[in-house]
């Protein structure tokens, strides 16, 4: 097409992506989708099996190349032609100049220092053993495939380091994914890595060396004046270099500028010119730069994710694909070439994983320890590529030699992470004392110990984000007692807040995983959350972790496995939350989200995978105070708190304590059940101090209608925003009642209902010990300022057309069950209604409990808990793992439509219950702490 006048658009007739030297923008933008999108579609695919990235980059250049789509001259042709390599060529070497600087950034000098004499003893070894087996394998290859043409010393030397070398950013992201960075193979494995690294570099510019000069004396020279360049880096660049990162503030944490990061890129490409203009390579350069970049304050950190999307995405797929152009399989064409290539294999295999085994059963490792540590030390990965790509350009091996090598990469890394897996699963791992970043093993103390009555109760706390961090500290100050009330008897907390965030893949992800423990002294969430605990004198932990989505419950299991925790909290924002600190995003009937980015439908997962799978007491948090909607703010600042005031005044005088006016309410609402006792229990073990008054509501369910019953009309409850979904049959709430026998174990029997309530009912005494002389005066005074319906024995008391109940009724547009159509006459109550209702007083001077018969307990709850304002806190139990209908609602559900079924959805019912699902859906305000425990689970499966 030289010297021809092209068609200037393909509306003229010219060909989109035919190669023009003048404008070779068009087709290498076709190149670069191609690419792209071949390594991304392979990746989806390959991640289920534990594979990284470079894994599909390889393997996409290989389909791309002469193996698969390559024997399609029209593809060939058309897409990769010759003449256009050259712009690939240029892009794929400035990427693997910036990709080299990554990899000296995450050369963090500390990694090296972690278990130092076992590290270089196990790398001296894991590259000892490799590289005699790779120069004695070198003389079959150079006779039998090179045909003795070449200089066979440069050949040996290139194929020991080639076998002997380890690709430390490889390494470092499996141990990441597979939660293994921190144990002590883990740790050991990243350090011996890394010195791998710095040795391989070395030996591999020695051999560049020796290639590129005719004489041995020349290449002396080469060696000799790049040492001199890397001591002038280190001890002449470096130091000027951090004094103006920290005259910058770059070290303490702040966002480096332009400037900055325009000093830093003009180092590498200085250093990487100065390299290749000596004869080495410009990557040796850049990867010097990026070793002396301080990681004080996040600084190398906030340098990576500067350019790590850039290079990830774009240049390496490009560098890989050029590789896969180069790699050739139908060259291994006969069975002499086959049998070396098995040989080459097996050599890399042995070699390396038998020296670093050996080595590592020496320093003290079990078996099983010493060949995960072999298996990790043996994974080559994309810096294997580059060695092997800078050989066959500097005409050290041939294209056969080169495919052979390529694919004994591919075959060491891809079974790098299931062996792993397999010899070192979690319940063999050992974790690295102190890391929960606070260098005591309280974990397994606690196991040792048990819970003890002045032991301290463990408590993990789980969030993301700053904006969960007032209602968590809002959850704690109820649970928590400071010293002035230590004369009371109780269990002191101790307090383990974990930072879950997600491990997105990059390299800075990866990198902050490396510095969790340095990261957790300054997070600004964790620090937060300690100022707060030094202020209320309370034991506080803090720990950071990045997991996949799929592994977050894992890590949060681990984390309370560690901690010993006995109780595991997990913090939502509520309904009238914002995460982003802007207006409120109202969501009827359902939290806004965790802080991770899920739907709703990834948080219910999420939550029932966790209550399913702990091994102790789990609560959700979900905090529904926020700005809220003018009817939310206007009900809690004004009937709400006021009732609070009145509510506490009333108690207060009732008790002969001095009247304290604000005090939140912790209000547990009982059905019965496993779940309900272990939050009362929760309450009454830790919400027992001055600050706090507990109001324990006993739903018992009525088989007749009662004065209690109510109807919560949906046409006549006040409209709500429109919400994301909406129930449209009746079908779909009948599925609503399905949720309330899900997690039933496997169709187990039913429970005995009498003596699930003989359960109860001994359960309530022994813990609260109400107490039968309780005054009338106080029932009353306290139906008073808490606007209660007034109980089944009271409630002939009140006068016809007056009173609490019909001014509530009046207000709330509600209609008692006795006034509906269906209903027909009131029947007389039971004996057990006539006898077991009221308000009444129990062994802690703010605690009180009130039985409430009715035949619709769920909307009564509804009814009672709108009353209830921001700074109260709901605990209920979760409520869904057992069958029996007489306190999970079924029936209530069955009969009626309550109000607010419409906000409702049959996942997150099943994740956090019946009752919480219908108060978030109804509206509540309060705080809502979700509670299942786990020991009678346990014991009720045995």
């Amino acid at each position: 097409m030289a010297g021809s006048v092209e068609a200037p658009s393909i509306i003229s007739g010219r060909n989109p992506i035919a190669y023009s030297a003048s404008n070779p923008i068009v087709l290498f933008i076709v190149q670069l989708l191609i690419i792209i999108s071949v390594c991304r579609f392979l990746h989806l695919f390959l991640k289920r099996l534990n594979q990284p990235t470079v894994i599909s980059e390889i393997i996409g250049g290989i389909l791309l190349g002469p193996t698969v789509l390559g024997r399609w001259k029209a593809f060939t042709a058309n897409v990769f032609p010759s003449e256009s390599l050259v712009n690939l060529n240029l892009v794929a070497n400035f990427g693997l100049i910036m990709f080299l600087f990554i990899i000296g950034l995450e050369l963090d000098p500390r990694i090296l220092r972690r278990n130092i004499r076992r590290s270089i003893m196990i790398s001296v070894a894991g590259m000892a053993l490799p590289f005699a087996l790779g120069v004695a394998t070198s003389y079959a290859l150079y006779h039998v495939l090179l045909n003795n043409e070449g200089r066979f010393h440069i050949f040996m030397l290139f194929l020991g380091v080639a076998m002997a070398i380890t690709a430390f950013p490889v390494l470092g992201r499996i141990l990441t994914e597979l939660n293994l960075l921190k144990t002590i193979v883990g740790s050991t494995a990243i350090s011996a890595a890394a010195i791998d690294d710095v040795v391989s570099w070395c030996m591999l510019a020695l051999v560049i060396a020796l290639t590129n000069n005719s004489t041995g004396l020349t290449a002396l020279w080469v060696l000799l004046v790049g040492a001199g360049w890397t001591l002038f880096i280190v001890f002449a660049v470096r130091p000027a270099y951090l004094w103006y990162l920290r005259r910058a503030g770059c070290l303490r944490g702040r966002e480096p500028s332009q400037f900055v990061l325009f000093l830093t890129f003009a180092l590498v490409l200085v250093s990487a010119f100065f390299t290749d203009a000596i004869g080495i390579h410009a990557i040796f350069g850049a990867f010097i730069v990026g070793a002396i970049v301080p990681h004080d304050g996040g600084f190398a950190v906030k340098v990576t994710e500067k350019i790590e999307d850039v290079v990830q995405i774009f240049f390496l797929p490009v560098y890989f694909t050029l590789s896969g152009l180069k790699t050739n399989m139908s060259s291994l064409d006969d069975g002499k070439t086959w049998g070396l290539l098995i040989l080459v294999c097996s050599v890399a295999f042995i070699g390396k994983t038998g020296g670093c085994s050996v080595a590592a059963r020496l320093s003290g490792f079990s078996w099983r320890e010493a060949l995960t540590i072999g298996v990790l030390m043996d994974c080559k990965g994309l810096v294997e590529l580059i060695v092997l790509n800078i050989g066959l350009q500097a005409g050290v091996i041939d294209t056969r030699i080169f495919s052979m090598m390529v694919v004994m990469a591919l075959v060491t890394t891809i079974v790098t992470a299931p062996l792993v897996a397999w010899l070192y699963p979690p319940h063999r791992q050992t974790r690295v004392e102190g890391a929960d970043g606070n260098g005591s093993d309280t974990g397994s103390m606690a196991k040792r110990r048990g819970p003890q009555a002045d032991s301290p109760m463990h408590v993990l706390v789980v969030f993301s984000q700053l904006a969960q961090v007032p209602a968590i500290m809002t959850l704690l100050g109820h649970l928590h007692r400071h010293q002035r009330n230590q004369q009371q008897s109780h269990r002191p907390l101790r307090v383990f807040g974990l930072r879950l965030l997600e491990l997105t893949g990059r390299d800075s992800s990866v990198m902050q995983q490396y510095e969790s423990e340095l990261l957790a002294a300054s997070d600004p969430v964790l620090s937060t959350f300690r100022a707060f605990a030094r202020i209320v004198q309370m034991p506080f932990h803090a720990s950071l972790a990045y997991r996949d989505r799929e592994r977050f419950v894992d890590c949060v299991l681990e984390n309370a496995r560690d901690a010993g925790a006995e109780m595991t909290v997990v913090s939502a924002f509520g309904r009238n939350s914002s995460t982003k600190g802007g207006p409120p995003a109202v969501v009827p009937g359902w939290f806004e989200g965790m802080g991770w980015g899920f739907t709703a439908e990834q948080q219910a997962e999420f939550i029932a995978a966790l209550f399913a799978r702990a091994q102790g007491t789990v609560g959700v948090f979900i905090d529904c105070s926020g700005a809220g909607g003018a009817e939310g703010a206007g009900r809690a600042e004004g009937a709400g708190r006021a009732g609070a005031a009145n509510r506490a005044s009333a108690s207060a005088s009732a008790t002969g304590a001095a009247p304290m006016r604000g005090e939140p309410l912790v209000v547990v609402p009982f059905f019965g059940g496993a779940d309900d006792r272990q939050a009362l229990r929760l309450a009454s073990d830790l919400c027992t101090h001055a600050g706090v008054r507990l109001l324990v509501w006993r739903f018992v369910k009525a088989d007749v209608a009662t004065a209690n019953d109510v109807v919560l009309r949906e046409d006549r409850f006040p409209p709500r925003p429109a919400p994301a979904f909406v129930r449209s049959s009746r079908s779909d709430l009948l599925l609503n009642r399905a949720a309330t026998r899900v997690d039933d174990e496997g169709g187990a029997a039913l429970k005995d209902e009498a003596e699930e309530r003989s359960k109860d009912a001994a359960f309530l005494a022994a813990t609260l010990a109400p107490r039968a002389a309780a005054e009338q005066a106080l029932d009353q005074a306290l139906d008073r300022a808490l606007g209660v319906v007034p109980t089944a024995h009271s409630a002939s008391a009140e006068p016809p057309g007056g009173g609490v109940r019909h001014k509530l009724t009046q207000k709330l547009r509600l209609r008692p069950l006795s006034q509906a159509k269906d209903a027909g006459p009131s029947p007389a109550p039971s004996a057990e209604a006539a006898g077991g209702g009221g308000l009444r007083a129990t062994q802690f001077p703010n605690a009180t409990i009130e039985t409430i018969v009715t035949a619709t307990p769920l909307q009564t709850l509804l009814l009672r808990a709108r009353q209830l304002c921001s700074a109260d806190l709901i605990v209920c139990g979760r409520s869904v793992r057992g069958g029996l209908a007489y306190h999970n609602n079924e029936q209530e559900l069955v009969a009626y439509t309550p109000a607010g079924h419409r906000h409702t959805k049959l996942e997150r019912q099943r994740a956090l219950g019946t009752v919480t699902e219908y108060l978030l859906g109804f509206g509540a305000d309060a705080g809502i702490l979700v509670v299942q425990g786990w020991q009678e689970a346990a014991s009720a499966k045995a």
